[in-house]
């Protein structure tokens, strides 16, 4: 049989590295690793402060080729709108029907994407051009679960249906009708280089400049903005009342970090550092391997707590460090009672309570810390992918 081709149709420009790119690239290298010719396909955004195109295997970790085509979009902000949807879906359908046109007729082509928009013309033109498309495979990636028409036609029209959790693949079967071995869990891997490395905390904090502390240090690295806040509150409502601790959040621009400065200093909180927005993705690890404790802690506001896997989840695991969550069904996949600490969520005197009780019980701590570290090595992008080509249609 003919290697098989996976085109990946990704919504999100890749030279600007962020959660969702990572996810996207790495996801396709998978299968490059499996003897795939893999395809990622992505809209360009023009910024000032893009990575370049010879930087992207460096940045990303990338070991394997792929063949990277970059859509003529030329936008200057990210794709947001029906306008710039459609646009990237132009390129994008324009591109993968090139490349069929090189494919041969045993090849099978799984065309791949967490994006309705970008698959829905697909389902047409399949339809209308049966000879282009001898074997190929509309596969949709969900990172969530929606009741929406067009949402639930992608779902009842593909081929396969990836999810990031069992939550969100248990609703499509459900919603759908679709037999449990027409769908695959991939959860939010990490690499091969990524399931070997090791840092050291007194390396991560010398990286960081945290070297100096002498208090317990307590990391949250995600997202930081000013209206999905919720989240942020509970945790420095945490910090305060754990003075003797170091809490530190990554992310966020410059006036997102003065809002919250300013928030921190008007409520008589001093024990958070704000790093800011960290460009080089690379150096999140570092604050990660640095703690000794690690916060993944999220509400209901703006997320579907049944649903959201976050993607640092596994990065955490990796990182030798207590991880402290709320227990939500969409991280049962991963973290259970022996590898983590879960908390109440929405309470941040619960959140405090916690801490505190780690940080009491070191002997606990590292045995739950050391479990999530083996259990989360063989969750690699190159495992799932072969994991899932034996799974889809042929």
């Amino acid at each position: 049989m003919s290697k098989p081709s996976v085109f990946y149709l990704s919504p999100y420009d890749i030279l600007r590295p962020r959660t969702n790119q990572l996810s996207d690239v790495r996801f396709t290298e998978g299968f490059a690793q499996n003897d795939c010719h893999a395809h990622l396909l992505v809209p360009f955004v023009l910024r000032s402060d893009n990575i370049s195109g010879d930087a992207v295997y460096d940045t990303y970790g990338l070991k394997s080729s792929l063949h990277i085509h970059y859509l003529p979009t030329r936008f200057r902000e990210d794709v947001h709108g029906k306008y710039q949807l459609l646009l990237v879906t132009w390129y994008a359908i324009r591109k993968v029907w090139q490349l069929l046109k090189k494919c041969e007729p045993e090849q099978p082509v799984y065309i791949i994407s967490r994006s309705t928009h970008l698959l829905r013309p697909l389902f047409v033109l399949r339809k209308i051009f049966p000879k282009r498309f001898p074997k190929t495979y509309i596969v949709h990636w969900a990172h969530d679960f929606h009741h929406s028409r067009p949402h639930q036609l992608v779902y009842r029209k593909s081929d396969f249906i990836l999810s990031t959790n069992s939550s969100i693949l248990q609703d499509i079967l459900i919603a759908t009708g679709r037999k449990a071995e027409e769908g695959g869990i991939t959860l939010n891997p990490i690499t091969d280089a990524q399931a070997r490395e090791f840092i050291s905390k007194e390396k991560a904090r010398l990286e960081t400049g945290l070297n100096h502390t002498d208090k317990a240090l307590v990391v949250y690295t995600g997202k930081l903005g000013k209206y999905y806040d919720k989240e942020i509150k509970f945790i420095l409502a945490a910090a305060k009342k754990l003075p003797e601790c170091q809490f530190l959040l990554t992310g966020g621009k410059p006036d997102v970090v003065q809002y919250w400065e300013d928030y921190c200093k008007g409520s008589g909180i001093e024990n958070v550092i704000f790093t800011g927005y960290i460009h080089d993705y690379n150096r999140i690890k570092y604050y990660q391997y640095a703690a000794d404790i690690l916060l993944s802690y999220y509400t209901r506001q703006g997320h579907d707590v049944r649903y959201n896997l976050p993607n640092k989840l596994c990065e955490y695991m990796l990182s030798g460090n207590v991880i402290i969550t709320p227990d939500y069904p969409a991280t049962r996949d991963l973290l259970n009672d022996g590898n983590c600490i879960f908390t109440e969520a929405e309470n941040s005197e619960a959140l405090a309570h916690s801490i505190r009780n780690a940080l009491n019980d070191p002997d606990l701590c590292r045995t739950k810390a050391e479990k999530a570290s083996r259990d989360v090595r063989a969750i690699t992008f190159k495992n799932v992918s072969a994991q899932l080509l034996k799974k889809f249609p042929k």
